[in-house]
């Protein structure tokens, strides 16, 4: 009769020791579901930043499988979980977001829900120059025109960025070419820092032991900024550096067109001869060497070309209708080219 209250003794006992297992099982989940699916996929490795776009109609679901194809996220199902432990499932908006894998999925889950989208992009193409990407960014609302503008042409000796000083005041040149997503409250300043920062992570970092000095780089821009906005085929760029690279070794003048436009007050569908005399230390029909400073913004392709002309023996080229060129030695066969060229303009424009 006395085994009785032994018997509800090692009951109780049991009973609250599978109550501790559950515990700690719950613990252990909750842990392991922490640390494993609501953790950020970078914790101390590098990070990566991209930009992710939400469709309309899109379930928590695919947007976690998205999240994970782009490395975001341990597992898409992190973001399921979020979402739900949050109470947003079937919150999300739609929407082009950026997103980095050292965010929680529970932050990506709440910006997306919120509807937190990133800025809309903007190209500056290849070739622009300051004073369009100023009137670019302008016509957004991005910036004053102005304000960039002086920054951009006077002020380029006050940006250091990683280690990287531009070799003049005026930018023209070191502004990259690029796809920019820019947040409303950016200043001009910070903007003209990222393209600069940009120039520096694809143009000098790559080209360290290339560019020796600052007047060595100075002149490769220089050099690639002409090419950029003479060269509309990117097979043709090596060869157009040559031709400008041979004429400055022997001393001849550059008599390049894209110079003139650039020191003219505006763009000209074609150029006059009297274009041609118009004074200014860019005009280089009139004056020897490269221009003072870069006429445009060049891409990697240019600078590479620049860095790297074809080994030919070219001094002349004159475009084809179809934007490439004909590439001569000698003044008499560019004549010819020249000829050959207008002969075919004109039988085209018979033809229309």
């Amino acid at each position: 009769m006395k085994s009785k209250p032994r018997r509800s003794r090692i009951g109780r006992a049991a009973a609250f020791a599978v109550l501790l297992f559950v515990i700690a099982i719950v613990v252990l989940g909750g842990f392991l579901i922490e640390t494993s699916l609501l953790s950020p996929r970078s914790t101390t490795g590098p990070v990566r930043t991209a930009y992710v776009t939400v469709h309309p109609g899109m379930t928590e679901k695919e947007i976690g499988e998205m999240l994970e194809k782009k490395r975001l996220v341990r597992r898409g199902l992190g973001f399921v979980v979020a979402a739900r432990l949050g109470g947003l499932s079937g919150k999300m908006k739609s929407g082009r977001y950026q997103l980095s894998s050292s965010m929680k999925p529970q932050q990506m889950a709440s910006l997306i829900s919120e509807g937190k989208t990133a800025a809309a992009p903007v190209v500056i193409p290849e070739g622009f120059t300051a004073e369009q990407i100023a009137k670019r960014l302008a016509a957004r609302g991005d910036v004053d025109e102005s304000e960039f503008l002086r920054l951009a042409q006077t002020d380029g000796l006050s940006f250091h960025v990683d280690g990287f000083t531009p070799p003049s005041a005026n930018l023209e040149g070191y502004l990259f070419p690029d796809t920019y997503d820019i947040p409303k409250d950016m200043s001009a300043r910070d903007i003209i820092t990222m393209m600069v920062r940009e120039f520096a992570d694809k143009v000098v970092v790559p080209h360290k032991r290339e560019f020796a000095s600052s007047k060595v780089l100075r002149d490769t821009v220089t050099l690639a900024s002409l090419v950029e906005r003479e060269a509309e085929v990117d097979s043709d760029r090596p060869l157009v550096a040559a031709a400008l690279s041979n004429r400055l070794k022997i001393g001849m003048r550059l008599q390049c067109d894209a110079t003139v436009q650039y020191a003219l007050p505006g763009h000209k569908a074609r150029l006059f001869y009297k274009d041609l005399r118009v004074e200014s230390p860019y005009n280089t029909y009139l004056h020897a060497g490269l221009p003072p400073t870069p006429i445009a913004n060049p891409g990697v392709s240019s600078i590479e070309a620049a860095l790297h002309p074809a080994q030919a023996d070219y001094l002349y080229y004159v475009a084809r209708p179809d934007g490439r060129h004909i590439f001569t030695a000698t003044l008499a066969d560019h004549n010819r080219a020249v000829a050959r060229m207008r002969a075919e303009r004109a039988e085209r424009a018979s033809q229309l």
